[in-house]
């Protein structure tokens, strides 16, 4: 056997190993975002603690993501990665003059809070985006979501073409 041959053997031995060690649950990721629709209604009947629901996926692999609760469960432990962009409008205003967008959110594994952003606009036609980033072991089975963490002003900014705000995760490794 030649050696370029013998090297694309063991690449191919070591990959079907590592594929066989993982199985199909090591393929885990999603992408998801809220529509403007949703961001709209959500806007309207926000409370504190409530659970941001990102009504459209661009992935769900592994099938963790659920549209319908806003959650992620894990389909198998390991170490992710999750990423939550949260952008506000600054052209709508709760009253005063300055009560334009402004959301805190968290990142929540559980009952735990393993993240939190705030995001804030006080001009007009300045609108503002703030992304977290968190690496977690996560259990199999366990939720892992963005809720709202305390009064806010304004609206959520999400739009097809313009601005998105999002939730991703993948598994790094078990």
């Amino acid at each position: 056997m030649e050696m370029s041959s013998k090297i694309t053997f063991f690449i191919l031995i070591g990959m079907m190993l590592i594929t066989r060690g993982c199985g199909c649950s090591c393929n885990v990721a999603f992408s998801s975002y809220i529509t403007e629709a949703s961001a709209n209604s959500q806007s309207a009947s926000m409370t504190d603690g409530a659970i941001i629901k990102f009504d459209r996926t661009e992935a769900n692999y592994g099938a963790g993501y659920s549209t319908s609760t806003g959650k992620f469960t894990a389909p198998s432990s390991g170490v992710y990665g999750f990423t939550w962009t949260f952008c506000v409008d600054s052209r709508t205003t709760d009253g005063g003059a300055l009560n334009y967008g402004e959301y805190g959110t968290e990142l929540m594994r559980g009952n735990s809070v393993i993240g939190v952003l705030h995001t804030d606009t006080e001009t007009k036609l300045d609108d503002a985006c703030t992304t977290g980033f968190v690496i977690k072991y996560v259990s199999e089975g366990m939720e892992v979501y963005v809720r709202n963490n305390y009064a806010h002003q304004g609206k959520i900014l999400s739009k097809e073409n313009h601005t998105r705000t999002t939730f991703s995760g993948w598994k790094l490794y078990q």
